[in-house]
């Protein structure tokens, strides 16, 4: 076997990493905007509620918040785990 014979990396016509960048981006939003939220519920909304339904709302958003962000790159990574199978095992190369 010639290594010449076989490109050193998938033959996409789209790049490989494509959804990297919005992610990352969607990311520090998403942690930045829980953050901001519970501060603002804090200082503005939790006087109208006791105190464990203000933990409640809290505990909430600090699950809420990282459980999209996993989703996000889960899915990511399946797609992702997808294209390498079909670039480095699939039927385009002998």
């Amino acid at each position: 076997m010639r290594p010449d014979r076989y490109p050193l990396g998938p033959a996409e016509t789209v790049p490989f990493f494509r959804g990297l960048k919005i992610r990352i981006i969607a990311t520090v939003a998403l942690l930045v905007g829980g953050l901001v939220w519970v501060i603002l519920y804090l200082a503005f909304l939790a006087g109208r509620f006791a105190w464990y339904q203000n933990f409640a709302i809290v505990l909430v958003s600090f699950l809420l918040v990282p459980a999209l962000v996993i989703v996000m790159w889960v899915l990511w990574g399946i797609s992702l785990g997808r294209r390498f199978r079909r670039a480095f095992w699939g039927d385009e190369y002998p």
